[in-house]
């Protein structure tokens, strides 16, 4: 398919103006994404931070604008014309990393990720099974799968806005276990396919740096703020035997570093926020007590069917059931302990069986974050850039952050809930547990 020039434009408190193109115009329009209208960004963190109603909408297009600033940057830096691609691959693999901006989240269930436990398996989906690598039927579907679904759809439509190969090449920056196209991978090491896989999610990707700030925004809080523009003015590429890889400058490592204490900071304030999470089991437990219905077992058409107001309607509905009840009229239980990183199983299970020998119905949720994935195997390595006596080298970023030399590992938040009126009943009995 050919690639559109004619511009739009959409305001955005982020972005400011957000050009867009015929082709891309026809696919915010597409009832698949306009769905996202419908999803909140930030599922329940609105019952925290009552400003947080934005949507994975507005997120897509800021992805979207970030993605094509980011490719039209790395393009323009000296060096590239070296690299010897021709006119119409650089302007398809725009279109490409523009679209995978767009896309990415179209396959996130209401409340986000919230409603990702309840996901059916990968056999209640048509799924274009020979673009994975190693596809595992019986396995439970991701919303980036889901995502794949609703994209290769999209091109096998009628009338497709995307071929099947751009339908593929799209994904196969979406989801990490699926292929490229041979034509949009081969080259060695002066593939792109690297590069944009980064842009679109690597660990300085497009997805974190629009989503950080304009969750910040919309919650109220200063945590999720950082030198964007400083950050995307420093990246840079080069090739490695695996194809074209991203680079960051010297210079930016503390930019870096920032970014990275960024999306920590909104996780352990906002994203795992203790009440956040609470509802979140609420709306689980709510659907696995059968109290509201929410069947995705016909595929697409029930996922579609499956919006945050239906959701909402069936919980309003059942409000005199026990877990419905808790989300409808906000009823959070209490923290009762935040247990420390360290804990053993063995104490763990003392806390929760003497709990409930007491009459105490505790709650007990567990969550995780680790700050990056640099330098695990199979992640591709950012190169930081350096100047030495007038020669330039490249090492990989993480073994030159002192940040995540001394802090990169699993953050874990782990809290026991009860009921406010059995909180000092709970104390008690695990005061006679120590």
């Amino acid at each position: 398919m050919g690639v559109s020039t004619t511009k739009y434009e959409v305001r955005c408190p982020m972005h400011g103006s957000i050009p867009f193109n015929d082709r891309e115009k026809e696919m915010m329009d597409h009832p698949f994404f306009q769905r996202l209208r419908s999803i909140s960004q930030l599922g329940f963190a609105s019952y925290v931070y009552p400003g947080a109603t934005h949507t994975r909408f507005n997120h897509g297009l800021g992805a979207m604008h970030l993605a094509g600033r980011i490719y039209d940057h790395m393009v323009n830096l000296p060096g590239f014309e070296g690299l010897k691609f021709g006119a119409d691959h650089i302007a398809y693999c725009r279109q490409i990393v523009r679209f995978a901006g767009l896309l990415h989240d179209t396959g996130h269930a209401p409340f986000s990720h919230a409603f990702e436990p309840l996901l059916p398996s990968r056999l209640n989906l048509e799924l274009p099974r020979e673009w994975y690598r190693n596809f595992d039927p019986q396995r439970q579907a991701s919303h980036e799968d889901y995502s794949v679904a609703l994209i290769f759809a999209i091109a096998n439509e009628s009338k497709p806005l995307l071929s099947l190969l751009e339908a593929q090449d799209i994904c196969s920056l979406i989801h990490h276990e699926i292929r490229p196209s041979k034509e949009f991978s081969e080259g060695g090491p002066t593939s792109l396919f690297p590069l944009l896989r980064q842009i679109i999610s690597g660990e300085i990707d497009v997805d974190r740096m629009d989503y950080l700030r304009r969750d910040a925004y919309f919650a109220g809080v200063s945590y999720g703020y950082f030198d964007q523009d400083r950050l995307i003015q420093s990246l840079g590429w080069e090739t490695t035997e695996e194809g074209v890889v991203m680079t960051l400058d010297e210079s930016a490592v503390y930019t870096f570093e920032n970014f990275l204490m960024t999306r920590f900071h909104m996780a352990m304030q906002v994203y795992l926020h203790k009440t956040v999470v609470l509802f979140d089991h609420y709306l689980v437990s709510s659907v696995q007590a059968g109290e509201i219905e929410c069947p995705l077992e016909n595929g697409l058409n029930d996922f579609l069917a499956t919006r945050e107001e239906v959701i909402l309607a069936r919980l309003y509905e059942a409000k005199d059931k026990f877990w419905a009840s808790h989300i409808i009229y906000r009823k959070p239980f209490s923290r009762l302990i935040q247990l420390p990183p360290d804990v053993d199983e063995h104490k763990r299970h003392r806390m929760l069986e003497g709990l409930k020998a007491k009459g105490v119905n505790p709650i007990h949720i567990r969550t995780s974050r680790r700050l990056s994935t640099l330098g695990e195997k199979g992640t591709p390595p950012i190169l930081l850039r350096s100047r030495h006596l007038g020669k330039i080298q490249h090492r990989p970023l993480h073994e030159a952050s002192v940040l995540l030399e001394k802090y990169n590992q699993d953050f874990v938040i782990e809290n026991i809930y009860c009921k406010a009126d059995q909180i000092l009943l709970g104390q008690q009995v695990l005061q006679s547990l120590e």
